[in-house]
């Protein structure tokens, strides 16, 4: 049975020290009061703690939580039928909140500050609004584009937290603790060698223990040891920071052909043949991330650091 590495409360929860403390606050005034846990808007990068905290909310409220892709909320029909199934004091957490359609978005205005929904019967001239009660619950959206949600939504949660990366102390925190759970041997150094691998975020860092205990079991060692862990990586052809493939040859491209000139993003896609939203989403928010490229108004260009990197490999 695979191990659940999730954290189920907030003593387990490392990191994000402000949100947790804030969100423990509010919990615990919304509790003396015997009023509803106000809605709130987690934003930051993939992988570091959104979900996990929505779900540590739910079960420090004793609460159900109720996940949904805002994909997924295409009509008013799918919000209805999700917002009708709530109980008193649920949590409804919709992740990609941004991706929400202005129909969607608008429709939650009243079901957030009043707990009603409007539903339109019957069309044209014989058109009229049916207002129908809903119980109180908890919005918590998730998004990694904050600037894409509009502001007369962002101003319907009560509370906007951004998550921000995680440091190398706390991923091997997060590591020694998933690999309690999963009954794993695993030294100091190579858990900080795994921590290096892993982008700043913790889902990144647990897949990457995950991988490293399939290649132990297959090599038949007791324990997680260097070998095992260059091994993995070769295998998952992880450089450097933890760097793929695409992010090296990406940086060559930019060293081989411009070398410290300034180039479209455009012209990029173009010589590599890659979407540019590829290369916008997968691959330079991580180069960003090291200072290995840099990127204006006047395009990009790699960085004496990221030149120093491409001479290390």
């Amino acid at each position: 049975m695979k191990v659940e590495l999730q954290p189920s409360n907030f003593n387990e929860f490392i990191g994000q020290t402000n949100v947790k403390n804030t969100i423990k606050t509010m919990i615990e005034s919304s509790l003396k009061q015997g009023i509803n846990l106000d809605h709130m808007l987690f934003h930051g990068i993939p992988g570091t703690g959104k979900t996990s905290l929505a779900g540590i909310i739910a079960n420090e409220l004793n609460r159900q939580i109720h996940y949904v892709q805002a994909s997924n909320l295409e009509k008013k029909s799918d919000l209805i039928t999700i917002l009708t199934c709530l109980n008193e004091g649920d949590i409804l957490f919709i992740d990609e909140i941004h991706s929400l359609n202005s129909i969607i978005e608008e429709s939650l205005y009243n079901a957030m500050e009043y707990f009603v929904f409007d539903l339109i019967i019957g069309v044209d001239a014989n058109a009229r609004t049916m207002r129908m009660n809903l119980k109180k619950f908890t919005l918590i959206g998730a998004t990694t584009k904050l600037n894409m949600i509009s502001k007369p939504f962002k101003e319907r949660f009560g509370y906007i937290a951004r998550f921000n990366n995680y440091s190398k102390k706390e991923l091997c925190q997060i590591l020694k603790n998933s690999a309690e759970k999963m009954q794993v041997k695993i030294n100091d150094p190579e858990i900080f060698e795994i921590s290096t691998f892993s982008n700043f975020t913790p889902r990144i860092a647990n897949n990457l223990l995950r991988r490293c205990n399939d290649f132990r079991i297959s090599m038949n060692k007791d324990v997680i040891d260097q070998e095992t862990v260059k091994k993995t990586f070769y295998n998952l052809d992880l450089y450097k920071l933890g760097l793929g493939k695409e992010h090296v040859d990406y940086l060559k491209m930019l060293r081989e052909n411009f070398n410290e000139k300034w180039v479209s993003l455009e012209t990029i896609a173009n010589l590599m043949s890659i979407p540019k939203e590829n290369i916008l989403m997968n691959i330079e928010p991580i180069l960003l991330l090291h200072g290995l490229l840099i990127k204006s108004s006047r395009g990009r260009k790699i960085s004496s650091y990221g030149i120093d990197y491409l001479l290390d490999l």
